[in-house]
């Protein structure tokens, strides 16, 4: 399975923080992101937007990066800090 965890206001859309996705479905991020779009109509409109930070299994990735069966994506926000 692939865990995805939704943090802030993608969270507060979701009306959720975890989402679970059948595993060997899905080989990229983008994928997994396409999915996401096709099954939770709240966060299309954000995920059109690359206005986001995601990472798998903490570490930061990209739209081409693959996807294995138990690996955990998050999904964030832009954050800013000083």
């Amino acid at each position: 399975m692939v865990r995805v965890r939704l943090f802030a206001w993608f969270r507060e859309k979701a009306k959720r923080d975890t989402i679970v996705l059948n595993p060997g479905r899905y080989t990229t991020v983008g994928e997994v992101l396409e999915q996401i779009k096709n099954e939770i109509p709240e966060l299309r409109d954000a995920l059109k937007e690359n206005n986001y930070f995601v990472a798998v299994n903490h570490e930061a990735a990209e739209k081409n990066t693959e996807v294995k069966d138990s690996d955990e994506i998050a999904i964030f926000p832009p954050v800013s800090g000083g």
